[in-house]
C-alpha cells in the first residue's frame, strides 16, 4: 500500500509539471523528440537538451530578432509595470505626431511607404509605444489639410500684391506631362518672396492656346494680379504670352538666352573639334576603372588636387566650361596616364591624344567662358534681385570678356565675335526699344545701377523719360490716411504760426523736419537720381525699406519691377524635386498628391497651422 500510495502521489505531481511545461509559450517555437530528451528550435533548427525545464529554451529565443523577443519573451522577474496598463497617448500628442509624420514626408520628399516600413515602426514604437501609425487615407487627408492651411496663408500674403510668374513644362519619369508655376513678389516689409503655386498635370497638347488657357485658369484660381511672366524662348511659350490677356508683360529667360548665344559659339567647327576631343578623353576616364585608379595615383604622386573629371550636359553649356576647365587643370596627370602603355593601349592613346593646338584652344577658352558661367549662376539665383543685373553684366562682358585680343587664336576670335553678335541680337542692345525694356527700368529703380553708365548718354535720357511716364501712369501714391508710417502729428496754434514766420524768413533754406511727399513725379525722380548710389554688394531692397517713404511713387514701381526674376530657373528647379517625388516608389501617385507634396516642400515654413486628425478622418 505504501508503494502504491507513493506512486499515486508522484503521478499527479509529474502530470502537473508536464502540463505546466507544455503550456509554456516556448513550445510554439520548439519540438520535442520521441525520447523526450532533446528539443529542436523551429526558427534555426538548433538542438537543445531537455531536462523538464524551459530555461534553456527561453535563453535561446533571446538570440533571435527583436520583434520575436518583444512578442514572446517575458521578463524572468515580473515588474510592477507588467501588471499595470500602459498610459495611452493623448489626443493632442497623437495629432502632433501625425503632423510631424506629414512634415517628415513633405520636407524630406519621402514616400508614404517610409512611415509604414518595419524599421521606422520599430523606432517609433520605441519612442512612443502607444502611438499607432495612421492609414494611408488618414495621412493623405492630413497632407491635404496642411496644403489647404498653407495655401490659405499664401493667398492672404499675396492679397493686394502685384506678382510676377515663372512657368515651364516638363515630363516626369512616368511620362506624365506637368506644368509648374511659381510666383515672386516683394512683401510690405521689403522681402523678396518666392512661392510655388502649382505643379499640375497637363495632358493636352502643349499648344500656345492650351498653355494660355491653363495659365489663365491658374491665375484666376489664385486671384492674383500678374505684372510679368518669365518663360523660356520656345515658340509656343512666346505665342501663349501674346494670347493670354492676363499677361500685361512677359520676358524671355535670361539663362536660356545666354545658353543659345554661347552655344552658337561652341558649335563653330574649330571650337567644336577641340571640345569633342576633350569630351572623348573625359569619357574614357569616366568609363574605365583602370584609368581612373591610375589617374588618382598620378595625382598623388604629382601633388595635384584629386579632383575627378567632369562630363558635360548638352542642355547646360556651363557644364561644358566645367568639363574643359577640370580637364585642363588635370592635364599633366591625364597625359601621364594616357602615355602609360600598361594602363592605356596604344590604339586608344592615338585616338585620345590632344594636339598642342587643342590644349591651347582650351586654355584660351577657359577665361572667356568663366565670367559667362558666373553671370549665368548669379542671374539664376532665386532670392535676390537679379533682373537689374542683366544689362550691366551683358554690356560689361561685351566690352571686356568678348573683346578680341591680338594673342587670340583664330578659333577663339571667331567664338568671341559670334557670341558678341548673338548677345547684341538676342538682347536687342542696338534697338530703340532697349530704353523701355523691363530690365532697363529695373536698373533705374535699383539704387546700384540707376545712373545707367553702361549705355550711351542719348539712351540714358530716353530711359529717364520713359521712367517719368511710368510714374505718371502709376498714379499718385497712398494718401497719408492710407499709410500708417506717413501719418504725422498736425502742427497747430502758436507753433504753426511760428513755423510760418520761419519759413518766410528762411525761404528755400527752411526745413521743418517732417517727411513730406514730393509735389510732382518729376521732382521725386530728380531727388531720387541725386541721392548717392549704393555699393553693388548691398541689397537694394534694404535701401528701399529705409527710403520708400521719401519716394512713394517710385517705390510703388519698384515692387513691380525688382520682383521679376531674371530667369525661369525657379520653375525648372521643380523638375528635379518632382523627379524625386514621382519615383518608382511613388509612380502611382495621383497628380493632386504630387502637387500637394511639392507645394508643401517648397513653401513650408513654421507658420503652417496644425491639423485636427479627427477632421481628417471624417473626410
Amino acid at each position: 500500500m505504501a508503494a502504491l500510495q507513493t506512486t499515486t502521489d508522484e503521478e499527479p505531481r509529474g502530470s502537473l509539471q508536464k502540463e505546466s511545461s507544455s503550456t509554456s509559450f516556448v513550445w510554439k517555437y520548439f519540438t520535442k523528440d520521441e525520447a523526450g530528451k532533446n528539443v529542436t528550435c523551429k526558427i534555426c533548427k538548433s538542438v537543445l537538451k531537455y531536462n523538464k525545464s524551459t530555461s534553456a529554451m527561453h535563453t535561446h529565443l533571446k538570440r533571435h530578432p527583436l520583434t520575436l523577443a518583444e512578442e514572446c519573451i517575458p521578463s524572468r522577474q515580473q515588474s510592477i509595470k507588467n501588471f499595470t496598463k500602459q498610459p495611452a497617448v493623448t489626443e493632442k500628442k497623437r495629432q502632433q505626431i501625425t503632423n510631424l509624420l506629414v512634415n517628415f514626408i513633405a520636407k524630406d520628399i519621402r514616400p508614404l511607404a517610409a512611415v509604414h516600413g518595419e524599421g521606422f515602426r520599430e523606432m517609433l514604437h520605441f519612442f512612443e509605444p502607444g502611438y499607432i501609425i495612421p492609414s494611408y487615407n488618414t495621412l493623405w487627408n492630413t497632407i491635404k489639410h496642411q496644403y489647404d492651411s498653407l495655401r490659405e496663408k499664401i493667398v492672404e500674403e499675396m492679397r493686394d500684391q502685384t506678382v510676377s510668374l515663372t512657368t515651364d513644362l516638363w515630363t516626369s519619369s512616368t511620362m506624365e506631362p506637368y506644368i509648374t508655376v511659381t510666383a515672386h513678389y516683394i512683401t510690405d516689409t521689403w522681402k523678396l518672396t518666392a512661392r510655388v503655386l502649382c505643379t499640375s498635370m497637363m495632358p493636352e497638347r502643349h499648344t500656345a492656346a492650351n498653355i494660355a488657357d491653363r495659365l489663365s485658369e491658374i491665375i484666376a484660381e489664385w486671384g492674383i494680379q500678374v505684372f510679368c511672366t518669365v518663360h523660356d524662348n520656345a515658340s509656343n511659350m512666346n505665342l501663349a504670352m501674346e494670347l493670354c490677356e492676363m499677361f500685361p508683360k512677359d520676358l524671355g529667360c535670361t539663362g536660356h538666352t545666354l545658353q543659345l548665344a554661347i552655344k552658337a559659339g561652341l558649335v563653330l567647327p574649330d571650337v567644336s573639334k577641340g571640345i569633342d576631343a576633350a569630351r572623348r578623353v573625359v569619357s574614357h576616364f569616366r568609363h574605365s576603372a583602370v584609368a581612373t585608379c591610375a589617374l588618382r595615383k598620378r595625382q598623388e604622386q604629382l601633388g595635384i588636387r584629386p579632383n575627378k573629371l567632369q562630363t558635360d550636359c548638352a542642355v547646360r553649356w556651363n557644364s561644358t566650361y566645367v568639363m574643359i576647365q577640370r580637364l585642363f587643370e588635370q592635364r599633366i596627370a591625364v597625359q601621364s596616364v594616357l602615355a602609360d602603355e600598361t594602363v592605356t593601349k596604344p590604339a586608344i592613346q592615338k585616338s585620345l591624344a590632344l594636339r598642342a593646338s587643342q590644349w591651347e584652344l582650351l586654355e584660351q577658352l577657359i577665361p572667356v567662358l568663366q565670367p559667362l558661367a558666373k553671370a549665368t549662376e548669379i542671374m539664376c539665383a532665386e532670392l535676390h534681385v537679379g533682373l537689374s543685373f542683366i544689362f550691366p553684366v551683358i554690356f560689361n562682358m561685351i566690352s571686356t570678356t568678348l573683346r578680341v585680343e591680338a594673342s587670340d587664336m583664330t578659333a577663339v576670335r571667331a567664338f568671341k565675335n559670334t557670341v558678341r553678335r548673338q548677345l547684341e541680337t538676342r538682347f536687342k542692345l542696338e534697338s530703340d526699344d532697349l530704353t523701355e525694356s523691363i530690365p532697363i527700368v529695373a536698373c533705374m529703380l535699383d539704387p546700384r545701377f540707376k545712373h545707367l553708365h553702361f549705355i550711351p548718354e542719348g539712351k540714358r535720357e530716353a530711359a529717364h523719360s520713359h521712367l517719368n511716364s511710368l510714374v505718371q501712369d502709376a498714379g499718385e501714391p497712398l494718401a497719408a490716411d492710407d499709410d500708417v508710417n506717413s501719418v504725422c502729428e498736425p502742427v497747430t496754434g502758436k507753433k504753426a504760426r511760428l513755423e510760418q514766420d520761419f519759413e518766410q524768413l528762411f525761404g528755400p533754406h527752411f526745413h521743418s523736419g517732417r517727411k513730406t511727399g514730393h509735389s510732382t513725379a518729376a521732382e521725386e525722380i530728380r531727388e531720387y537720381f541725386l541721392a548717392p548710389h549704393i555699393p553693388t554688394m548691398e541689397n537694394p531692397l534694404q535701401w528701399w525699406a529705409r527710403n520708400h517713404e521719401n519716394f512713394p511713387r517710385l517705390a510703388k514701381l519698384c515692387k513691380r519691377y525688382l520682383a521679376v526674376p531674371a530667369t525661369s530657373t525657379p520653375s525648372e528647379r521643380i523638375f528635379s524635386l518632382a523627379g524625386n517625388t514621382i519615383s518608382r516608389q511613388r509612380a502611382s501617385l495621383h497628380p493632386a498628391h504630387v502637387d500637394a507634396l511639392v507645394f508643401l516642400h517648397e513653401n513650408h515654413d513654421r507658420h503652417v497651422k496644425t491639423v485636427n486628425e479627427q477632421d481628417c478622418d471624417s473626410e
